[in-house]
């Protein structure tokens, strides 16, 4: 018996270990089509409507008619948001890409695993059933493209999934809950009013891409198009030149809390989206994360 109990304690452990040291990229390959890109926005959106998906946005990242970003989300996403509330409402929605390359079209999305692990951190166990069922529901969705490809990218050995639950691009930069403080002490409903007022008026050059709620918990998470002249025609053709693209990096998001609205820092967001970004090309994008915030705290003050 007491042996029994030995082997079974040291197999659970070999699966903990190696738990926290699978690796993990940001970004999954689909696969790919043919044809018109609008075609393939279509075919997308009606696989995802036919497979429980809520479509809550959809735009083109730096308005290129060659790609498109559609903003999903799913009950699998949002019932751990109202179970748990608070920042865990940036992991509602899944981003997915879609760029013309070539004669191809190529179709991806954010990896649900990866960014589920990287905002809930030490509680993604509490979640991660629901995750996995959610990444294998877009695996058989995806299953019908004219190629299918399925293949992780975004980095080229991945993340530990140690590390990225305590993420951070290295010494001295943020964190997860490092985030940018937008405004405080504010009153819940009074600024919805004041963002979706500023949104219609496109301040900036920002414009609403997506908006979901969660009344019960007080929070309700923005994406927002950032097409000013310090926004994404200026940072994006810097950092995102290897293929496949992370289109499905943008839009932005910032969050509305009871009482204050934050968004993640640059320094944090960026590098977990990019997280094979050397220095150099780092430091070409240094001020991307303050007009960032100054865009966002724009559309929420003023």
């Amino acid at each position: 018996m007491k042996k029994s109990l030995v082997i079974l304690f040291i197999f659970s452990l070999v699966i903990s270990i190696n738990a926290g040291t699978e690796r993990l990229k940001p970004y999954i390959l689909a696969g790919i089509e043919k044809g018109e890109i609008t075609d393939v926005i279509t075919k997308t959106e009606a696989l995802l409507s036919e497979s429980g998906f809520n479509i809550i946005g959809k735009y083109s990242p730096m308005k290129d008619p060659d790609r498109a970003v559609i903003i999903a989300t799913h009950k699998l996403l949002t019932d751990p948001v109202e179970k748990f509330g608070g920042m865990y409402a940036f992991a509602s929605v899944i981003r997915f890409g879609i760029i013309k390359n070539g004669e191809n079209i190529e179709l991806s999305y954010t990896n649900p695993i990866y960014w589920g692990n990287a905002y809930y951190r030490k509680k993604f166990p509490d979640v991660e059933s629901g995750y996995n069922e959610l990444n294998k529901m877009i695996v058989s969705m995806f299953s019908s493209l004219s190629e299918v490809k399925n293949l992780a990218y975004g980095s080229k050995k991945g993340v530990k999934i140690k590390k990225l639950r305590k993420y951070h691009y290295m010494i001295f930069m943020p964190y997860f809950k490092n985030v940018v403080k937008l405004a405080k002490k504010t009153d819940y409903k009074a600024v919805l009013a004041k963002i979706e007022e500023n949104f219609v008026k496109k301040i900036g050059g920002v414009e609403k891409v997506y908006r979901i709620d969660f009344p019960d918990k007080q929070l309700t998470l923005f994406g927002g198009a950032l097409f000013g002249k310090k926004g994404e025609s200026k940072f994006l053709p810097k950092i995102d030149k290897k293929d496949p693209r992370h289109v499905a990096f943008m839009p932005y998001e910032f969050l509305v809390m009871k009482d204050r609205v934050v968004m993640l820092h640059g320094k944090f967001r960026i590098a977990l989206s990019f997280p094979d970004l050397s220095m150099g090309t780092f430091m070409k994008i240094v001020s991307t994360p303050g007009n960032i915030a100054d865009y966002f705290k724009d559309i929420v003050r003023k």
